[in-house]
């Protein structure tokens, strides 16, 4: 994980240096860049908000938005996963090798420490699919799970924003 950061803190420093200027790029930036960073959490994360951090701190997007798009979009796609998961848990945990491995010991910490393990699943590496899936099928609520899914994503979104600002602000 380290490694990815630095190569994608690498290449936002490129992507920085690429488009200086009056370019195409930063005149979109301001209108579409939030919606590009909240799209993108959905499915990825720190390599995304690497970048935009980077481009915060290079004052280019303002950080506080793209924390917030950031934090939407990821909270989103694992409301999603844990919506799925009331549908077709069983399915899932027995078509999945990784999941039917990681199953049992997962679903004993979500049921000791549920509330732990929603806020720590995005910074746990491989568990931000598995956690909403466990939490789905143990019966956690989605009243409970909801808005510990969005904490964590704020949490998660403000800790790689505020690392790669201060990257972008030395460039």
């Amino acid at each position: 994980m380290f490694r990815a950061s630095i190569i994608s803190m690498h290449e936002a420093a490129t992507l920085l240096l690429v488009f200086n200027g009056d370019s195409l790029f930063l005149r979109l930036l301001p209108q579409y860049g939030y919606l590009a960073v909240l799209l993108a959490a959905f499915w990825e994360g720190e390599a995304v908000l690497i970048a935009a951090g980077t481009l915060c701190g290079a004052g280019y997007l303002d950080w506080r938005l793209t924390i917030l798009a950031a934090a939407i979009g990821g909270a989103a796609g694992d409301q999603i996963y844990f919506y799925a998961a009331h549908e077709r848990a069983a399915r899932l945990v027995q078509k999945s090798k990784r999941l039917r491995k990681w199953y049992p010991r997962v679903s004993k910490f979500v049921l000791r420490h549920g509330t732990t393990a929603v806020l720590l699943s995005r910074f746990a590496a491989g568990l931000r699919i598995t956690i909403p899936l466990v939490c789905a099928t143990v019966g956690m609520s989605p009243r409970k799970y909801s808005p510990l899914n969005f904490l964590s994503a704020l949490c998660w979104a403000s800790v790689w924003v505020v690392i790669s600002y201060q990257f972008g602000a030395h460039l």
